[in-house]
């Protein structure tokens, strides 16, 4: 089995039922099988085949689920392009993957410009006359694209950051992508009949792997796409097309919660509501219960194929700021050091084994033998577990924060500022922000110019940072920043003395 023929499946069995709606356009399960097919004879006819990497540089419209099926259909590579970073931040990415093609569209072809003047490849654009046109890439008739794919082949490359701020890009199969999502439509029912919302981009693997590949096309359901995320317009939508399943981090939930229409809308057709990336409030999870729905928190990551724990509704009352129970299928351990299992209770680091386990870091074997050890997957998070098997995040140690649901990585942040002129002993860490969650802020030993340092800050900062990556706040210390006994800044010292923006702390980035 594969995703390919999942969408195959789905075509012939319900092939009338809605696959996508987005805006006024609703797409049948046939309608994307055919059009698929169609795209996919554009690839092949452009020299993409099976183990070639394709590159979407897209915001959400239907084109993109297309590509991404198309692209499965030929056994190449897909490679999600987050449209909010810079060229800069999208040349090494293109580097690794060497992608043979890459569509974008008009908005987002000028951050292709660094990549396409040192690499080659194709690049089709839509609604746009400064490159190939993405309808050269259709070609209604013909036979059907066929190509022999096992389950164990690759089919997507999801670039992640970590401690230093250097982009891996894990290899989910086939396999490694569909199965979460037959855990947890087996443990919640989940089946032809939902509806899943997507109002993030779908580049973030909790939207293209989990909503779109796992929980749509795995279960047969319908993919609810919206372009971007309107707190009212989002309620709208959940009622209007009897929204059943939805998973994203809980700042969004709290904003819906405090929007005007949360009380009138009807959204009582929400049957799985999950939560990541950070803990669930008591508060949070009794306002929706109010409403009969359970809130629930999951744990997942991109090198598991973004699942690895949840829990069923009933179960959050009792387990608030507990992530859940492995999925089916799944072994979760807490190990210390030398990766020997810790007691019940105490603290270590989550390792995780399955079936949904990246194949590896694409290119990098080193990365992926430190990462990957005797079948376990070291996540790099802290946590805990307890005689029932639920277990609790207690620290990200890959020194990542959360921002709107987007993981953030101060290195990468640190390592974009280096040469900034007068800004010579830094870091970044996450503070807490009332609409995004987190933002990252960054506290610095340098006096001097205030106006001038900010100035510079930002000068090097627009070009090198997407908009989410960009530090908001600046601190300035007058004294060093505090080190480990091994020289390194603290981070943890760092965190504790600055539980929230202090009182004068500098704006950045703010236009």
């Amino acid at each position: 089995m594969n995703i390919a023929t999942l969408v195959r499946y789905w075509a012939t069995w319900r092939p009338d039922h809605p696959a996508i709606i987005h805006n006024e356009t609703r797409l049948s399960w046939r309608a994307l099988d055919q059009r698929s097919d169609a795209l996919a004879r554009g690839l092949r006819a452009a020299g993409v085949g099976k183990g070639d990497r394709l590159g979407g540089l897209l915001t959400n419209r239907i084109e993109l689920p297309l590509l991404i099926i198309a692209t499965l259909k030929l056994g190449a590579i897909f490679v999600p392009l987050n449209f909010r970073l810079t060229g800069v931040e999208l040349l090494p990415l293109l580097e690794d993957a060497e992608c043979r093609l890459v569509v974008t569209e008009a908005a987002h072809l000028a951050q292709l410009e660094p990549a396409s003047r040192s690499l080659s490849f194709a690049i089709h654009a839509l609604d746009c006359n400064d490159a190939r046109p993405y309808d050269d890439l259709v070609i209604a008739d013909g036979p059907v694209p066929t190509e022999e794919i096992a389950a164990t082949d690759p089919a997507f490359i999801c670039y992640t950051s970590g401690t230093t701020g250097q982009q891996k890009g894990a290899l989910l199969t086939h396999l490694s992508a569909i199965y979460p999502g037959m855990a947890k439509n087996i443990a919640e029912g989940l089946t032809w009949r939902d509806s899943i919302m997507v109002a993030v981009p779908l580049v973030f693997t909790g939207a293209v792997i989990s909503c779109f590949i796992q929980f749509t096309v795995n279960a047969g359901g319908t993919m609810v796409l919206e372009s971007d995320f309107n707190i009212d317009r989002y309620l709208g939508v959940i009622e209007r097309h009897r929204v059943s399943a939805a998973t994203t981090v809980p700042v969004v939930w709290e904003r819906l919660a405090r929007s005007p229409e949360f009380a009138r809308t009807d959204i009582s057709s929400m049957i799985s509501a999950a939560c990541g990336g950070a803990p669930v409030s008591l508060d949070l999870i009794e306002t929706y219960r109010r409403k009969g729905i359970s809130l629930i928190q999951s744990y997942g990551l991109t090198e598991a194929s973004g699942l690895v724990a949840t829990m069923h509704g009933e179960d959050a009352m009792h387990h608030i700021g507990w992530a859940g129970r492995a999925i089916m299928g799944t072994e979760i351990r807490i190990a210390d050091h030398d990766l020997n299992t810790v007691p019940l209770g105490e603290t270590g680091e989550i390792l995780v084994k399955g079936p949904h386990v990246m194949q590896g870091y694409w290119r990098k074997p080193e990365a992926t033998a430190q990462t990957i050890v005797d079948g376990w997957l070291r996540t790099g998070d802290l946590g805990m577990m307890n005689a029932e098997g639920f277990v609790r995040i207690v620290d990200r140690s890959k020194d990542m924060l959360i921002s709107g649901g987007i993981n953030v990585y101060p290195a990468e942040i640190e390592n974009a500022l280096a040469g900034v002129e007068g800004l010579a002993d830094y870091a970044v860490i996450g503070v807490p922000d009332a609409e995004w969650g987190e933002v990252p802020m960054l506290v610095a030993a340098n006096g001097g110019d205030h106006a001038a340092l900010c100035e510079a800050i930002e000068r090097v900062g627009r070009p090198a940072l997407a908009r989410f990556k960009q530090p908001k706040h600046l601190v300035l210390l007058g004294e060093a920043l505090p080190r480990t006994l091994s020289g390194k800044i603290s981070k943890p010292a760092l965190r504790q003395r600055f539980p929230k923006v202090p009182e004068g702390a500098l704006r950045l980035f703010a236009r």
